[in-house]
């Protein structure tokens, strides 16, 4: 029933299970006649799936097996679980299972028979470990290659690339036009070093009205880079009668928003010095090079037992008070982000980014997104809860120089209750503490360093936090996302022929379905905002709702500060 690339010894009793699900058990001569072989994988599962003998995972439950189409048998114990990984067919036999049977004979997941699965195969481990004879408790089948047809067809994963892209959106629009020769030899001058890159880095579209202005960056920012493509970017000039844009996508774990933002300054300065008849000798940037960061957390300024108790009872406090999230509004079946435009006039920024109190500035942002959640939540019928916000922490020295590419950021969680969102002024003062205190305490560093010590956490500990997290109701994932490249006092500049760069857009990802990133920059005395939201959380028309909710709570929290 299953022909392998080598003649098979009698089968084990993990086989016989195997090939007794596949003939469905109910009908065994059926099976044999119109079951699929293992030259199709996909319709394998898929009969299986049919069957009602098995639990198929849902996209959290794969999390355990990243990239995989997996199903467990419903039964408690000796319960058969199969796997396609990699064009793949692989199974083997969980003493305990993770899922809780039901009488109707379903069966869904139970956070108690989670942890006893993995106490269980972390035993198992230990003892096929002290044996020699790592790997044997498994059966691994040699198959046929899954057709291609079958893998594009296969349901997307969320946290896959291909399913939305994880990019890093810069976007810069003058007030007249670029020249798309001069544009592809700024971009090979500044990103490979006047090398031949061996593909086209920019495409051009024209764009006649908003809408297709939009499409452009949408369909700009779908596309995959790879962090080990030389560069790891893609860029578009989107030609349009209100002055052309210069967008770039650049792959999130090559280029975090500083060094986007880099980026597209060195490209201006080439086109620029290009223009007026020079040569630009220093914008070649650096994706390659290997620096090493500061690891070592800063020494506390208080007694070490008594910061270490605040912060381990907040850390409980956070994982243990569900998270609010965001209410999905219109939401698609659609892969891939939308993206909403909006900015604040110069006076409103003025009043808005540059306060009164120092060290605020940036956190008004902060405190009116905690706000416009929680009203926005509110809104739809849900409750109050703890709302988390993700802020990166730039861990960059400033001794290095400034061509340094890489994605050199960490994120904080700054997060706030419901009765510290009854009043921006308090909503502001939860926000400047905390990142205070992460700033003094050196948070991101501190997860570096503790980062580098992981190699000492055995596998299946790290296995069991992944796929124990949608059990505990996914509390680790936050609410949204705001990253603020600051204030500009001069936008990158593409000389006197382009025109006036009026204006500077930026985001980043955020993780689907049920967050969305903010990512703000200031330029040219305007605060530019971006909504950037997956398709399965809001329409454009609640993404332009949203927005204005936002806008809204960004001038009140202003306002509560004089």
């Amino acid at each position: 029933m299953f022909p392998c690339n080598r003649d098979r010894p009698a089968p084990t009793r993990r086989q016989a299970r195997l090939e007794d699900a596949d003939n469905g058990a109910a009908d065994p001569a059926a099976a044999a006649a119109a079951g699929p072989t293992i030259a199709d994988p996909v319709a394998l599962l898929r009969h299986l799936d049919a069957s009602g003998r098995f639990h198929r995972d849902s996209s959290f439950g794969r999390l355990f097996h990243r990239g995989m189409m997996s199903l467990r048998e419903n039964v408690s114990t000796e319960s058969l679980h199969i796997s396609v990984d990699d064009n793949r067919v692989k199974a083997h036999v969980d003493a305990v299972s993770p899922l809780d049977a039901q009488a109707e004979g379903s069966s869904r997941y139970s956070l108690r028979r989670a942890v006893m699965h993995n106490l269980v195969g972390m035993a198992s481990d230990i003892v096929w470990l002290l044996r020699g004879r790592q790997g044997d408790h498994s059966c691994e089948l040699d198959c046929e290659w899954v057709p291609q047809e079958a893998q594009e067809a296969a349901e997307p994963d969320l946290l896959d690339p291909k399913a939305a892209a994880w990019s890093v959106h810069l976007e810069a629009r003058v007030a007249g036009a670029l020249d798309d020769a001069r544009l592809r030899a700024a971009l090979v001058a500044t990103l490979c070093g006047g090398r031949s890159p061996g593909r086209e880095l920019l495409e051009v579209v024209d764009c006649r009205t908003d809408d297709d202005l939009g499409e452009a960056r949408a369909a700009l920012q779908r596309r995959v880079v790879a962090a080990d493509d030389a560069p790891p970017l893609h860029a578009c000039l989107a030609r349009y009668p209100a002055g052309d844009a210069l967008i770039l996508n650049l792959n999130s774990a090559a280029a975090d928003g500083v060094a986007a933002l880099t980026v597209l300054q060195a490209i201006a300065r080439v086109y620029a010095s290009a223009g007026a008849g020079e040569t630009q000798t220093d914008a070649e940037t650096d994706f390659l090079a290997s620096h090493e960061l500061p690891v070592r957390p800063a020494s506390p300024s208080r007694s070490l037992v008594s910061l270490s108790l605040k912060r381990t009872v907040e850390w409980l406090r956070d994982k243990l008070a569900r998270t609010g999230r965001l209410v999905a509004d219109g939401a698609t079946d659609r892969d891939g982000y939308g993206y909403h435009l909006f900015a604040l006039s110069a006076e409103e920024t003025e009043h808005a980014v540059k306060g009164t109190r120092p060290g605020t500035e940036r956190n008004v942002l902060m405190a009116a997104l905690h706000m416009a959640i929680g009203d926005w939540n509110l809104q739809h019928g849900e409750p109050g809860r703890r709302i988390g916000i993700l802020v990166p922490v730039n861990l960059r020295p400033a001794q290095w120089p400034p061509n340094v590419i890489g994605n050199f950021s960490v994120t904080a969680r700054v997060s706030t209750n419901r009765r510290e969102r009854r009043r921006p002024a308090a909503t502001l003062d939860a926000v400047n503490a905390q990142r205070a205190r992460n700033k003094r305490t050196r948070t991101g560093v501190a997860l570096i360093a503790g980062l580098q010590r992981a190699g000492l956490v055995s596998l299946w500990a790290k296995q069991s936090a992944i796929v124990l997290q949608p059990l505990t109701g996914n509390r680790l994932v936050d609410s949204a996302l705001l990253c603020d490249l600051g204030w500009m006092e001069d936008a990158p500049s593409f000389g006197v022929e382009a025109g006036e760069t009026t204006e500077l857009w930026f985001s980043a990802p955020a993780r689907s379905p049920l967050s969305l990133c903010i990512g703000a920059v200031t330029a040219g005395g305007r605060l530019h905002l971006t909504l950037r939201y997956p398709h399965r959380l809001f329409s454009a028309d609640a993404a332009r709702r949203f927005a204005d909710c936002y806008l809204d709570h960004v001038r009140r929290v202003a306002d509560s500060r004089s």
